[in-house]
C-alpha cells in the first residue's frame, strides 16, 4: 500500500512538472513571437522615418558593429580592388590605376541611422541621373583618400568635413574606367546643412540602414556586356535605383558586417 501511494504521488509530481513545462514553452514561444513582432514594427518604422520606439543601446550597438565591420583608418585599401575578377578582361592590371575615393556616409536621426545618397545631374558625362556616393578623383593637393572623400563629399553636397567623423574604409574597388576608389566610412551629424552643387547633384537623399540591411534587399542583376555575361546588384527605395558601383559598394559592407 506504501508502494502504491508513493508511486502515484510521484505521477502527480511528474504531471505537474510536465504541465509547468508546457506553460514554460508556451511562455517562451509567446515571447519569440512579440519580439519578431517588435522587429518587424521597428524596421517599419524605420522605413517610414518614425524612430521614436528606437532606444539608444540599439543605435550604439549598430554603431559598433559598423566600426568592427570597417577596416581601421590605419589599414588603407590598396589594388587590387576585390572585383578585379569580375573585370579582368577590361582592366589591363599592368597599367596604373587612377585613384578615387568616396564617402559613405551614416547619418544619425532620431536614434537611427541612415545612408546618403547622391543623385547625378541628368547632364554629365558620365553617369548621369545614377545614384552615388559622393566622391571623386583624389588630388594632388588632398593628403590622403580620407582628405579627398571629406573634400568631395563638401563640393558636391555643402556638407562640412566638421560634421563628419571617418572611422575606416571599406575594400578597395575597381571601375570599368580604370579607377582604382577606396570608400571612406563615416559617421554624419544629423545637424548637416545641405547645398548641392547644382552642376553635378540634382538631390541629396537618406534611406534607412535597416532597410538596406533587410534580408535579400540587394537583388542580384546579371547582364551583357562586352561579350560575356556581368553581374552587378541592385535596390530600389522611394522610385530611385541604387546599382552598380555603389550596390556593390554596399555588398562589400554587408559582407563585412557578416563576418564581424
Amino acid at each position: 500500500m506504501i508502494h502504491l501511494l508513493r508511486s502515484r504521488a510521484t505521477q502527480v509530481q511528474l504531471t505537474e512538472m510536465l504541465e509547468e513545462l508546457t506553460e514554460l514553452v508556451e511562455e517562451a514561444v509567446g515571447i519569440g513571437r512579440e519580439a519578431e513582432q517588435l522587429r518587424e514594427e521597428v524596421l517599419l518604422r524605420r522605413a517610414r522615418g518614425d524612430a521614436s520606439m528606437i532606444d539608444a543601446t540599439t543605435l550604439d550597438d549598430e554603431i559598433a558593429r559598423l566600426r568592427r565591420a570597417a577596416r581601421p583608418l590605419t589599414d588603407v585599401p590598396t589594388a587590387p580592388g576585390w572585383n578585379l575578377a569580375e573585370l579582368a578582361d577590361v582592366i589591363d592590371p599592368k597599367l596604373p590605376r587612377r585613384s578615387a575615393a568616396v564617402l559613405v556616409p551614416f547619418v544619425r536621426r532620431d536614434d537611427a541611422l541612415s545612408m546618403l545618397f547622391t543623385r547625378r545631374t541628368a547632364h554629365l558625362r558620365t553617369h548621369a541621373g545614377q545614384v552615388s556616393f559622393p566622391g571623386g578623383a583624389i588630388e594632388t593637393a588632398d593628403t590622403d583618400a580620407v582628405a579627398a572623400a571629406l573634400r568631395e563629399t563638401f563640393e558636391e553636397t555643402g556638407i562640412e568635413p566638421e560634421r563628419v567623423e571617418p572611422f575606416g574604409f571599406l575594400d578597395g574597388f575597381e571601375t570599368v574606367s580604370g579607377y582604382f576608389v577606396t570608400p571612406v566610412t563615416g559617421f554624419v551629424r544629423g545637424d548637416y546643412r545641405l547645398k548641392p552643387d547644382p552642376e553635378e547633384v540634382d538631390e541629396v537623399f537618406e534611406v534607412p540602414l535597416d532597410f538596406i540591411l533587410a534580408k535579400d534587399r540587394l537583388r542580384r542583376l546579371d547582364f551583357e556586356w562586352q561579350g560575356r555575361t556581368r553581374t552587378t546588384f541592385e535596390f530600389e527605395w522611394d522610385g530611385r535605383r541604387v546599382w552598380g558601383a555603389t550596390a556593390s559598394i554596399i555588398r562589400n559592407l554587408l559582407k563585412r558586417l557578416e563576418s564581424a
